[in-house]
């Protein structure tokens, strides 16, 4: 509180304005200022003090209250801002009913109180609460937050009363689940197979009458494709590691090919020579793919033939297992493939091989030699 006084009063007038500024409403958002003229003994005018407020409900509270609880004193709003009231200099007020009373009334030390800044402790107290409703808040955005993510939701394991026993290599059968809705497909899990293992058996799908009877069926047959793709790996590793050696040669035997029947288009020992290294590349292929297509092609097309795989189905895994034995020029080397309705695919014939593919390169280069002798021979006749 801050009194600005016009000049310099007496010793009375001071004591009266102190007892005056004691019974103004203030707080840390007003400010008092007392009329010091009106307060000399003996002055023409009124006993008026100005509280004056920064917030306008303040002053309105202000002047309302002691309208209610002084009305012997006179209060008016000024501007909106400032509360301004007649007190009484000795220190009292008078209630609604006419009796006097010393101090300040209630409701405006209830006022004052309000206005009043917190203290330390309540300051603390209410950060306090503040960051536990914050911590409040997190708490609730990430249960929501996990309430929303998958969760893996364990449907049988090893060793559970399922009324048929699990496979040898069974662990768990999993799912993921969002608020108790499936989002994707069952996962079965199992140890790993090496191929040694017996064949799993086939359990009949239509005799399983319960969801749990279901999930063993599916069970045995996801165990069974294990199985096989493990006795693949098996059988194909040294397979494909011997044809990896072999390729080379055949590819080399093609890229002859290739660079001879480029060369006659600018023989560089004339056209005779030309003609003959590509007739001589053809003929040193022809033994060399035979070879690759007696000796690895074929055992690569039908390696895991009896595994009940489709031929699309053991292409994928012999491109799978090239790439685990850091073969990776599979895609170049001239396999073929066994149709899948050869009754025994041990001894169908190949299709698309090495060996067809070289004739189709070889043929049409051929039939141009022989187109070009004929027009030769027909122009020097």
């Amino acid at each position: 509180m801050r009194l600005w006084p016009r000049r310099r009063a007496s010793r009375s007038s001071r004591r009266a304005r102190d007892e005056v500024s004691a019974l103004m409403p203030y707080g840390p958002y007003s400010s008092v200022r007392v009329r010091n003229d009106a307060l000399e003994p003996g002055a023409d005018g009124r006993n008026v003090a100005y509280c004056c407020f920064t917030d306008p409900d303040e002053a309105t509270r202000c002047h309302a209250a002691w309208q209610q609880h002084a009305p012997a004193l006179t209060s008016t709003l000024v501007h909106g801002r400032r509360s301004a009231f007649e007190p009484d200099v000795e220190g009292y007020y008078v209630d609604a009913d006419g009796t006097r009373h010393g101090g300040q009334p209630p409701e405006i030390l209830a006022l004052m109180a309000e206005l009043a800044p917190p203290s330390a402790e309540e300051v603390a107290a209410q950060q306090a609460h503040e960051a536990e409703q914050a911590l409040e808040a997190v708490r609730a955005e990430k249960a929501a937050w996990e309430a929303r993510q998958p969760k893996e939701v364990v449907l049988a394991e090893a060793g559970d009363d399922s009324p048929i026993p699990h496979h040898d290599k069974f662990i768990k059968a999993t799912r993921m689940m969002v608020g108790g809705q499936p989002v994707d497909r069952v996962k079965f899990h199992f140890a790993e197979f090496t191929g040694d293992e017996p064949e799993p058996a086939t359990l009949a799908h239509e005799d399983a009458d319960t969801e749990q009877q279901r999930l063993i069926c599916d069970e045995f047959d996801v165990a069974h494709t294990l199985w096989a793709k493990a006795v693949y790996r098996r059988e194909a590793t040294p397979v494909l590691r011997a044809a990896a050696a072999a390729w080379p040669q055949v590819a080399e035997a093609f890229t002859r090919i290739e660079q001879a029947w480029s060369d006659l288009d600018h023989p560089p020992h004339g056209w005779e020579v030309a003609v003959k290294h590509l007739l001589d590349a053809h003929d040193h292929a022809r033994p060399i793919v035979e070879n690759w297509e007696h000796d690895h092609a074929r055992e690569l097309a039908t390696v895991g033939a009896e595994l009940t795989f489709t031929s699309g189905e053991l292409a994928d895994l012999r491109k799978q297992l090239s790439v685990e034995l850091g073969i990776d020029n599979i895609e170049e080397w001239h396999i073929g493939r066994i149709d899948d309705h050869d009754a025994d695919a041990l001894d169908a014939g190949l299709q698309h091989g090495a060996s067809e593919q070289l004739e189709n390169l070889i043929k049409p280069q051929r039939d141009r030699l022989a187109l070009i002798a004929d027009v030769a021979g027909r122009l020097t006749a």
